[in-house]
């Protein structure tokens, strides 16, 4: 019954659903694969067609502040698909940001109210109650998420850092609901949130990612450099407390060093390590077509061109500034850096209207911003529908008290 009373489900069933289980859906997507194509990759299809088919059927328009703020990023993402040595296997990959577009758009056509904002961050939350179920599983029974690298908690998730990031985006949307002024949740729904915070603070140190971490750090430090100082402090003593924990400091200590010998008498460089020789060692390959880049998605199938090893696979570069200029040249980049940068000033804008609240969405996208130099961020598909979504209800919900503040203002005068 909650649920049929949420507006989300009221304005498209479909999507709401969709949203509700996708947190907890890869384990079966991995299974399903008929001749190359999954049934991942027909959802992700399915919910362009929904976005789109909802235009027509509601006669819409995409906003305007939308397509200023991703029609160039778009536009070089298909010239990079076209040009690809493999374009089938790009335009695959590219379908990933159609639906971060369809996700942010599709904030912009459904928020009109207070009650959809919150309809949005009711979602997000409840989407991670199976997630949190299987993480519990896995602490009672360790093996069933013990990878090469000793236990690392991965929840519903095919990857740990996956299940990290969404569980530093569930804790913001959480931080959120408390903190703003500008929409209301009932006791109750705060105490969950309440609850979700920690929760999702110790489900995310047994990810053992580090980037992660640094995620979680920032959101709430930067929150605290913009509106409430004690958090600064709360967040500094909560990571010497970290600190103590065996697997933090071994993990921590393993970036200290660039190396490590191994069991074979060999050395082994530490992940940032190996990553930044990778970077160096793929920028010849950018210069050559540094302004449309090599194709969306290429530089795996490049890698083995640049970096010679004695493997037959590629590697992702673990890096989205240098994996979209290598995809997508440097315009890719500038385009995607237009993107980011103009959210955080629409944020900075409207900073007033509510600013505990436009200080977690800054801080959130400025978290995002700073770990994109470390991981494939774009290539997180399940989280980024979740962040797309709370960014664009953001983004929706602020132009819309705008409008209706400069609405009261002409009343007034």
């Amino acid at each position: 019954m909650l649920i049929r009373k949420s507006p989300l489900y009221i304005f498209s069933p479909v999507i709401y659903l969709l949203l509700l289980t996708r947190a907890s859906l890869d384990p079966v997507l991995s299974l399903t694969n008929f001749g190359g194509v999954s049934l991942g990759a027909l959802l992700n299809l399915a919910l362009i067609v929904l976005f789109f088919g909802g235009l027509l059927q509601f006669k819409g328009n995409i906003s305007a502040s939308v397509l200023k703020l991703w029609a160039g990023f778009i536009t070089i993402g298909l010239i990079s698909v076209v040009i690809s040595p493999t374009p089938i296997v790009s335009f695959r990959s590219f379908v990933s940001i159609l639906t971060y577009f369809s996700m942010f758009s599709f904030a912009y056509t459904f928020v009109r109210s207070r009650e959809d904002v919150e309809s949005i961050m009711k979602l997000i939350i409840y989407s991670s109650f199976i997630p949190f179920a299987v993480s519990a599983i896995q602490f009672v029974l360790p093996e069933t998420s013990t990878t090469r690298d000793g236990f690392r908690l991965h929840g519903s998730f095919m990857h740990p850092n996956i299940f990290a990031f969404y569980l530093v985006l569930v804790a913001s949307v959480c931080f959120y609901c408390i903190k703003s002024d500008a929409v209301f949740f009932s006791k109750r729904f705060i105490r969950l949130c309440y609850v979700v915070i920690p929760l999702s603070a110790i489900c995310l140190i047994a990810t053992q990612t580090r980037s992660a971490w640094i995620a979680f750090f920032a959101i709430f430090f930067i929150y605290g450099l913009l509106y409430e100082r004690k958090y600064v402090i709360f967040v500094c003593c909560i990571g010497v407390l970290a600190l103590f924990l065996p697997f933090v400091q071994e993990r921590v200590a393993d970036l200290a060093s660039d190396s490590q010998i191994t069991d074979s008498g060999g050395e082994k460089l530490n992940s940032y390590a190996w990553r930044k020789v990778v970077w160096l060692s793929s920028w010849d390959y950018i210069q050559n077509n540094m302004w449309f880049g090599h194709g969306y998605d290429t530089f795996s199938y490049y890698f083995l061109d640049f970096f010679i090893l004695e493997e037959s696979k590629g590697f992702d570069a673990h890096n989205a500034y240098v994996q979209i200029t290598f995809d997508m040249g440097f315009l890719g980049l500038l385009t995607f850096l237009v993107l980011l940068i103009g959210i955080l000033i629409k944020y900075l804008r409207y900073f007033s209207l509510d600013p505990k609240g436009n200080s977690v969405f800054f801080a959130v996208i400025a978290a995002f911003m700073l770990v994109c130099y470390s991981d494939n961020m774009l290539f997180y598909l399940s989280y980024c529908w979740y962040l797309w979504l709370f960014l664009g209800g953001g983004c929706a919900f602020i132009e819309l008290n705008a409008k209706k503040q400069q609405l009261r203002l002409r009343l007034g005068d």
